[in-house]
């Protein structure tokens, strides 16, 4: 009677949940044969009900997924959002279903009214999972709770399906968070070219790319060339003309000169004239040539055993046996024209003022005419005065010593050089340039004042054109006669060739600062072109 009796109850509690339809069907479980169809009922509904819950898990994890996309995954996100679990949706959904998976194992495995009153009372915890399994929505007792970092980006749908696919159906997939060794890195890797930049622009090392200048060479000391006395070196003071007396063996006393050409650092040249100088005394007479060195503050010049020994403006001349012979002073000569005036009929070519008789010139600070300018006017038949200065160049030699040159009608030249103390030759100073030497050097050291003192008559030509007669010349240098009356023979070296046309006066610019003063000319006319052969003369200086 009793066990009538909870049946009864029984069916009636099964018929209020389940429904009339379930009712008929548990109201034949007294037949053992239907027991089997009915578990895989009960089977079926397990499978449909989890499938659904599976279903609702993955939408709600795609939803998440958007969620976190649209919105900053730097923000942490809500209780909500990390716990479905409390979803009232999802709650009711599970509770409407739980119940009938449930009680059809119940009534499968338990035939005892006590179990069935059990599991009514463990009814009402619909979202329970069994004892031995974890619950759907939270991670498994054994297993660490895994929280959801709010930083992680998500990964892309398809990564995250793929990944979820291997994994338990009731355990939650979190997003894994990318390494953040590998966003430095692709945040860093654009500044490593940046770094680098700077490298490549930076200029080589000075030493490989821009070596220290070489110091500047020195200047060629042949080209050396001092033009005022308070720039001299210290052989200036040795260079230049001694005059004296000296006493030879026999009681024979006669004047010498002597002249010392310096060569620069130290060295010299030197020769003993005897009779006194060129022009005051000596013509060309027998001399002694000599070599030396100067040591501080002497200077001895020696022939063999013969010497001289220069020291404070005084040179001591022993001969080779040891015997003075004589002392000779240093003497600074002057030309006697120096300095000349003008005639009544001359006309001033520069007086220091002014150049308009000239072409392109220029004057020093000092009222000094310097080289490369010719006069306005031609020339025909003149006598001309001038001065002129040679500049210190005691390192040069030849033609490269204070060269320049009076250049008459730019067909002759009357050359201008430092060749003091020279034999005088063809190219030295007084010569006819390449035609003839002066009769005697009369060259003065450098920087002295110096005169040039020539008469000149032009060639000659015929109404065809040909020469009849040749140009005649007389030069004075420094008041002596080194050219006296010569005919020209022909243009002299670079010259322009011969014509009847008159030309101009140049002054020679051959890279030496040569300057000019005291400049003038007395045109003595004469006819460009004439019938008559007969040469006209000019006044010749007498010979000093």
């Amino acid at each position: 009677m009793m066990l009538s009796r909870a049946l009864f109850a029984f069916l009636v509690t099964t018929s209020l949940l389940i429904g009339p339809g379930a009712h008929y069907v548990s109201a034949a479980d007294d037949s053992p044969k239907d027991q089997p169809t009915e578990a895989k009922q009960e089977e079926k509904k397990d499978e449909k009900s989890s499938s659904k819950e599976h279903d609702k898990k993955k939408e709600h994890r795609d939803k998440h997924d958007h969620d976190k996309k649209d919105g900053d995954h730097k923000k942490k996100p809500s209780k909500e959002q990390d716990k479905p679990k409390n979803n009232p949706k999802q709650d009711k959904e599970s509770k409407k279903d739980a119940p009938k998976s449930d009680d059809s194992k119940k009534d499968d495995s338990k035939k005892d009214d006590s179990k069935k009153d059990d599991s009514k009372k463990d009814e009402p915890k619909k979202d329970e999972p069994k004892k031995d399994e974890p619950k759907k929505d939270e991670p498994k007792k054994d297993e660490p709770k895994k929280e959801m970092k709010p930083e992680v980006k998500a990964e892309p749908k398809k990564d995250a399906d793929k990944k979820d696919e291997g994994k338990p159906e009731g355990e939650p997939t979190p997003a894994k968070t990318p390494e953040p060794k590998a966003e430095m890195k692709s945040e860093a890797a654009p500044d490593k070219p940046a770094d680098k930049k700077p490298e490549e622009k930076k200029p080589e090392p000075k030493p490989e790319v821009n070596p220290l200048p070489k110091p500047a060479p020195k200047p060629d000391p042949r080209k050396m060339a001092i033009t005022e006395l308070s720039k001299v070196d210290g052989d200036f003071a040795f260079q230049g003309e001694y005059y004296g007396k000296i006493h030879l063996p026999g009681g024979i006393s006669e004047s010498a000169g002597l002249q010392i050409i310096a060569r620069g650092d130290g060295n010299f040249v030197g020769r003993q004239l005897r009779g006194g100088l060129p022009g005051n005394g000596w013509y060309n007479d027998q001399k002694i040539d000599l070599t030396g060195k100067r040591a501080g503050d002497v200077l001895i010049l020696t022939q063999g055993d013969y010497q001289v020994v220069v020291t404070n403006q005084k040179a001591t001349i022993v001969n080779s046996a040891g015997d003075t012979l004589g002392v000779l002073t240093k003497v600074q000569r002057r030309s006697e024209l120096l300095g000349l005036k003008p005639s009544s009929s001359a006309v001033v070519l520069f007086d220091g003022n002014s150049v308009e008789q000239f072409v392109n010139a220029k004057i020093n600070d000092k009222g000094e005419l310097q080289i490369g300018t010719e006069t306005k006017n031609p020339v025909q038949d003149f006598r001309m005065h001038l001065e002129f200065r040679l500049p210190y160049m005691p390192f040069a030699t030849g033609q490269g010593r204070a060269n320049s040159g009076l250049y008459i009608q730019g067909r002759y030249e009357v050359q201008i050089l430092d060749s003091f103390g020279l034999p005088g030759e063809f190219n030295e100073c007084g010569s006819l340039y390449r035609t003839k030497s002066p009769d005697i050097n009369m060259c003065f050291p450098p920087l002295s004042w110096q005169t040039y003192d020539v008469y000149f008559t032009a060639a000659r030509f015929d109404s065809e054109g040909n020469k009849i007669i040749p140009a005649r010349i007389t030069v004075q240098h420094n008041g002596i006669l080194v050219q006296d009356n010569y005919l020209i023979p022909n243009k002299t070296g670079a010259g322009k060739p011969e014509g009847p046309e008159p030309q101009t006066i140049k002054l020679q610019d051959h890279g030496n600062p040569v300057v000019f003063r005291n400049i003038w000319i007395e045109y003595l006319g004469g006819p460009v072109v004439s019938s008559t052969p007969e040469a006209e003369t000019l006044p010749t200086p007498a010979k000093k």
